[in-house]
């Protein structure tokens, strides 16, 4: 059955304090709700991923915390026997004695000298020249370490400098001090002749039988050569942002749960106050719309019976019904005396009034 609605207000009995009590005493009780309850999970599980993250932030602040101390106390420390860090070729090199320094006696093998590429000083583009060193006194006599000399730019062209363009080393036996720095891993790099990516002892030429998994970087030499190399940079011992981030995503996850929390209470606050108006108009002696709504038949229309006749004589052909929303009853007897009939008949000829006019336009 096909049917039209209109909808009018109506008015019924006045609500009792017991049916808004529960609204006036602010009550958190629809946070039980479907919705609300959605809002609280999603609102939990992204602080947790702040928490998470946080925690993230804080350890590499650690991490960042220990790598500057250890720097701080090895890199101005006194001279150490390389052989009382690394016992032999084959062992790794301490985490705690990284950029410790050592002092060896020997020659460079120019004829094996490599290029690392990609390295950057003072925001130029250049490589760390790297060159075995082979010790022939002390207890790490026989071996040989991979040295980077220091530091030259790309060519003109911003390309490869030519060898006879890079300064030479030392002739003859030359002592040296290093900062010893764990091997890179180039085990996978794809290096043409003469370049390298990663200081990577195993895949430099003249160093099979050197030092694997450690390489020393130039601090100084003994004599001087003819012409120096830019030195190589400093570590870097600033801490980071790691901190800063930490408390960021604290303060994420808190402003997270705290904008739940508000937006709970300016809603517990709204129905508080709708609650207040409804029982200030209760008070006052206002009546609570009631929706209404009437419902048409079309089918009976459509068949061309006539419209006129309703509820004002015979059987209307359009088949009016009314569905109240009031289910407690309109005419409970909420009014009483000659004020509330007076209304009560006001109300029933404007409705009548109304379905009449629905009728005609039907």
């Amino acid at each position: 059955m096909q049917s039209s609605h209109s909808s009018r207000n109506r008015t019924s009995r006045k609500p009792t304090s017991t049916e808004t009590a529960g609204t006036n005493s602010g009550s958190y009780s629809f946070l039980l709700s479907r919705r609300w309850l959605t809002y609280i999970a999603v609102a939990i599980l992204a602080a947790v991923v702040c928490g998470v993250l946080s925690n993230w932030q804080n350890h590499r602040r650690e991490q960042r915390d220990a790598e500057i101390a250890r720097i701080e106390a090895n890199y101005a420390g006194p001279t150490t026997e390389l052989t009382a860090l690394v016992p032999d070729t084959d062992s790794p090199l301490p985490e705690d004695d990284e950029w410790k320094r050592v002092s060896l006696t020997g020659t460079y093998d120019t004829a094996d000298t490599v290029l690392a590429r990609n390295r950057t000083n003072a925001g130029s583009a250049g490589y760390y020249v790297v060159v075995p060193f082979e010790v022939t006194s002390g207890d790490a006599a026989g071996t040989s370490i991979a040295v980077a000399r220091g530091w030259i730019p790309t060519d003109s062209e911003g390309g490869t400098p030519a060898p006879d363009t890079i300064p030479a080393p030392p002739d003859g036996t030359t002592t040296v001090s290093l900062w010893v720095r764990p091997a890179q891993d180039g085990s996978k790099d794809d290096n043409p002749e003469g370049l390298i990516r990663a200081i990577d002892p195993t895949r430099i030429p003249g160093l099979a039988d050197g030092y694997q998994h450690v390489y020393g970087e130039l601090e100084a030499e003994d004599p001087a050569p003819a012409a120096a190399l830019t030195p190589l940079p400093a570590p870097d011992t600033s801490p980071g942002s790691h901190l800063s981030y930490t408390f960021q995503w604290i303060v994420f996850g808190i402003m997270i749960l705290g904008g739940v929390a508000l937006a709970a209470r300016r809603e517990n606050r709204a129905r508080v106050e709708e609650a207040a108006r409804e029982e200030a108009r209760i008070a006052a002696g206002g009546e609570t719309p009631v929706q209404e709504y009437v419902v048409v038949d079309k089918a009976a229309l459509g068949r061309g019976v006539g419209t006129k006749a309703g509820r004002y004589g015979g059987t209307s052909p359009a088949r009016v019904q009314r569905v109240a929303s009031d289910a407690s009853g309109e005419h409970s007897g909420a009014h009483s005396g000659r004020s509330a009939q007076d209304r009560a008949r006001g109300r029933r000829k404007a409705s009548y009034d109304e379905d009449a006019f629905l009728d005609e336009q039907l």
